[in-house]
């Protein structure tokens, strides 16, 4: 789907641009012969649609493949009478977090969007053009402004929903204990953050091409404009950066607590060994022969007082292995 909005100066109306919104296609190719202001946003492009636009602007046919396909990573490329950028909006998708492509190409006086219907940071941009018409007086460099600023501000409700499920994990864990976390929610949000960070990375380095191409930051207004656009895509990169940290924190947490957990059962395990090695010493110790004589030996005491001995020593002796163990704190 082909959405458009021309531009009409008119003199009369005090020197002002009119938005026409969804011309037909004569009227488009009229207004790129004219060098009329106009901005082309395509929806769910189709190979015909492609066709006809890099056959009115005149396109490179690397632009016209790298418009039917997602790239899947921001890129920039300059070419004579227009550039061509990828820029990705973050969405989120049955808990994962993608990258929605919008590939954006910026002349001396079109703006051309084309993406997918997901991509939902154009329409509002598209329509705050089509009604403030002292957008238009800024030229089509403040489209591509107006689109990158709010792909960057993407980012922050996703961070913001982030950094809250961080910290709630991080409550809980401190206040409930380990079984009260998955570790698996916990490597989750890291795999978001990396994701988010694989995007935010490269932008960032469109943004800094970008603020050295003379067409686009042609003022020192639009260069004041790209340039703290660039700044804020930073702190973005800076607040995922440290997120990733305290992902990291949490799940060290967790491996120490499970760490710590393994050592008290084998604590315990190694005490009741040790309660029961007296025990194993008196049946065994009784159980040998341990005198040899000619004639038969025979105890001084009989076989049923024998028996309550052993039984007796057997009991005072696993009593005072856990009184000690107790006492030393290590029950």
């Amino acid at each position: 789907m082909i959405r458009s909005i021309l531009a009409d100066y008119d003199v009369d109306l005090e020197k002002t641009f009119i938005p026409t919104r969804n011309a037909v296609r004569e009227d488009l190719e009229k207004s790129i012969q004219n060098n009329d202001m106009i901005w082309i946003d395509i929806v769910e492009p189709t190979i015909d649609e492609i066709s006809w636009l890099v056959e009115n602007l005149n396109l490179h046919p690397s632009v016209e493949k790298d418009l039917m396909q997602d790239d899947l990573r921001p890129s920039l490329m300059v070419y004579k009478d227009y550039i061509f950028l990828s820029l990705f909006q973050p969405k989120l998708r049955d808990h994962r977090v993608i990258g929605a492509e919008i590939h954006c190409i910026m002349g001396s006086n079109f703006f051309v969007t084309v993406r997918r219907s997901q991509d939902t940071v154009v329409d509002d941009v598209y329509n705050r053009i089509a009604q403030n018409t002292t957008s238009w007086q800024r030229g089509v460099a403040y489209f591509l402004y107006l689109t990158a600023q709010h792909v960057v501000d993407a980012y922050y409700p996703m961070l913001d929903r982030i950094s809250h499920r961080l910290n709630n994990l991080e409550d809980t864990f401190l206040n409930d204990g380990r079984d009260s976390v998955s570790q698996k929610t916990v490597y989750r949000i890291k795999q978001e953050l990396i994701t988010m960070r694989q995007m935010v990375a490269p932008q960032r380095e469109v943004l800094a091409s970008v603020l050295g191409e003379s067409r686009v930051a042609s003022t020192q207004t639009d260069r004041d404009l790209f340039r703290h656009l660039y700044e804020r895509l930073l702190r973005v990169y800076d607040v995922i950066d440290s997120q990733r940290d305290l992902t990291s924190s949490i799940l060290d947490l967790m491996n120490s607590s499970e760490s710590k957990k393994l050592a008290d059962a084998m604590n315990r395990l190694t005490i009741f060994s040790m309660i029961f090695l007296p025990l194993t010493f008196f049946t065994g110790f009784f159980d040998l022969n341990f005198a040899t004589t000619r004639d038969p030996f025979t105890l001084p005491i009989s076989g049923q007082w024998m028996f309550g001995l052993i039984i007796l020593s057997m009991l005072v002796s696993s009593l005072l292995m856990y009184g000690f163990f107790r006492y030393r704190k290590w029950l």
